[in-house]
Formats: C-alpha cells, structure tokens, sequence
C-alpha cells in the first residue's frame, strides 16, 4: 500500500491511497467466494456456479463489496501509520478501481488539534465580592409587593386602581413565612445564592479567557460550526420568546433586528463558538496530562442524581440517555467540572 499525505488548514488531512493489484485481486477472490457459497445461477446448483458466471451475474455487487471492505481497512491502517486522531468520518473521494492498475482514493478529514499546553497552574484570578446589601434586599421585597398588587374598583365608579400591600408581617403571611423578618432572611439568602453562584461562573470565565489567550493552535472546523449553529439557534429561541412578551404588552410595536444587529450576533456567535471549542480541547488535553477521569460509579451516581430530580427510575433515565446518545457528554461535563476544580486549586485567587 502507498500513501501520502497532506496537509491543509485548521486540521484538515487529505490521504491519497493506492492499493496494489495483488490485493485488489485478493479481496475478489474472497468476495465470488463469500457470493458463491450462496449465489443462485440458472443452471447451477447454490454454491456450485463458476467464477466467470459470478463475475457476470454479480460483477456490480462484488465490486461494492470490494471497495467496502478496502477503504475501512486501509484507512485504518493510514491512521496508525501517521499516528492520527481523527474527528468524524472521513469524506471519501476520487475512488477508482482497476483491475489492471489497482485500487485508489482519497480522504479527507479533520483531525483532534495538537495542544501546546503550557502555563496552566497558577493562574492569576480575582474573586468578585458575594456581599449581600440590605438596598438589594429592599429592592427585591419592593419587586414582590409589585407582583402581589391587586386592582381595585374606584369609589363610585368603573375604573380600577392598582393596590400594593403594605410591606409587613401580614405581607410576609401571605407568601408563606411567619413574620417580614423571615421573608427579608429568605430574600437575602436567596441573593447570597445567586452572587456566590455567579462569583464561582465568573471565575470559570477567567480561567477559559487566560488558557485560551495562551495557548496558540487550530481547531477543526465542523466542530466551530456546529457550536455556531447551536449557540444560533439558542439565540433566536429567546429573540422569540422576547418578541411574544413584547407583542403581549404593546401589539402595535414589532420588535425585529436591523442587519447591523444580525452581522453582530453571527459575528458573536462566531467567536463564541471558536473560543468554547479552544475550550474543550485545552480542558480535555489538561485532563490527559494530569490524569483526570470520570469513574464508573461517579456517572452511576449522577444517572440516580437525575432520576431523583425527574421522578424517574434509573434505568428510565439511563435508557434516555443512551437514545438520544447523551451519555459521553454527561461524562465529559463532569470530568471537565473536575479539571476546573483541579485549575481553582492551583491558581492564585485574589
């Protein structure tokens, strides 16, 4: 077998093939042989038919039979041999067989990127504050006596006034808590949630914008893509969902994007997407090296997490899981969540 190979941008590998006629002629032989034992020619008992009735009845089908098992089995030996780790199927062209000269292809695909890890322990990082202040608790108290005004007729007359409650302990009764204090304790605790939550989010950011600034290198393209179209697609979802609310509260308003604003979002989502690729690869190229896996029993105990939160049995949940081919990215959340955690523990946190 004789190959080469090229290469192209963002880690696209073309490999021309060429397979002796020896071989060729080989794998014809194993194919009439596998058609023969089973091939039903006028004439001929199953099984007993010679080789040049073959060739003529089924010469079409031997031949697909031929290049089928040929391209899978040279190509994974071009793999091996160039030592590559491919994304995806490859994209198989230019095929010829000949039996005169031999089989012959090309493949074209994109290959895992090579990650020059460098600088990824001790990362500079600054914590934002989770304080809690008592004017952001008024402000959300203020928001729920908004959502519990009731409106009431005018004194002798058809119109109707809006009503806020008084904000104490017989508010505080009507959404469920003994006294204004316990509503106020509920609040804050709730805004201390909500500020460690995005205090930890934004320490994530940090530490993706810093590996991904550092380290250089191409990532494939499907991959940047498809990320595009997702985070597109997720986009439009809530522009839609904004539009249904606003048309609600003023129909005679269309809500609609101007082109400056379309060329922004594709433009974002573009970069978005070539950065969280960046992403993965770095995070699953430091969980190599320091030997970061998700066990058996962690992702057992994550599928019964779910099942408790869903209502669902295990096995209803794992079934789920495995049809809608979901398994591999709930390890690899977990095991990234754990590359994370190990990143945090290095860096320097301000």
């Amino acid at each position: 077998m004789k190959s080469s190979i090229k290469k192209l941008k963002n880690c696209k590998k073309v490999v021309e093939v060429k397979l002796p006629l020896e071989r060729v002629e080989d794998e014809f032989k194993k194919v009439y042989n596998s058609i023969g034992k089973v091939a039903n020619v006028p004439g001929y008992r199953v099984g007993k038919a010679p080789q040049d009735l073959l060739e003529l009845h089924y010469g079409k089908t031997a031949k697909e039979e031929v290049m089928k098992n040929l391209i899978p089995e040279s190509y994974r030996k071009i793999l091996d041999e160039y030592k590559l780790d491919p994304i995806g199927y490859p994209d198989v062209s230019d095929v010829k067989l000949d039996l005169k000269e031999g089989f012959s292809y090309k493949a074209t695909f994109e290959t895992r990127p090579d990650i020059p890890l460098k600088n990824y322990k001790a990362l500079k990082l600054n914590k934002k504050k989770a304080e809690v202040k008592e004017e952001d608790v008024q402000k959300n108290i203020e928001s729920l006596r908004e959502a519990n005004a009731q409106n009431v007729p005018k004194k002798d007359s058809q119109e109707k006034e809006k009503v806020l409650p008084e904000i104490d302990d017989e508010f505080a009764k009507d959404l469920g808590f003994d006294n204004l204090e316990m509503l106020k304790d509920a609040v804050r605790k709730n805004l201390q949630y909500r500020l460690e939550n995005e205090s930890a989010a934004d320490l994530e950011i940090q530490i993706i914008n810093q590996l991904a600034d550092r380290m250089n290198f191409e990532i494939p393209d499907s991959l940047v893509n498809a990320e595009k179209e997702r985070l597109l697609k997720d986009a439009n979802q809530r522009l839609s969902y904004m539009e249904a609310i606003q048309k609600k509260q003023n129909p005679d308003k269309k809500f609609t994007l101007t082109d400056k604003d379309k060329k922004e979002l594709e433009s974002n989502s573009q970069k978005q997407a070539e950065r969280q690729v960046k992403a993965f690869f770095i995070l699953d190229k430091i969980a190599q090296v320091e030997k970061i896996y998700i066990k058996k029993e962690d992702l057992e105990k994550r599928i019964e997490e779910m099942a408790a939160q869903y209502k669902k049995s295990k096995d209803e949940i794992r079934k789920y899981l495995e049809e809608n081919h979901l398994l591999d990215e709930i390890a690899v959340n977990m095991r990234n969540k754990k590359v994370m955690e190990f990143l945090l523990k290095e860096a320097a946190v301000k």
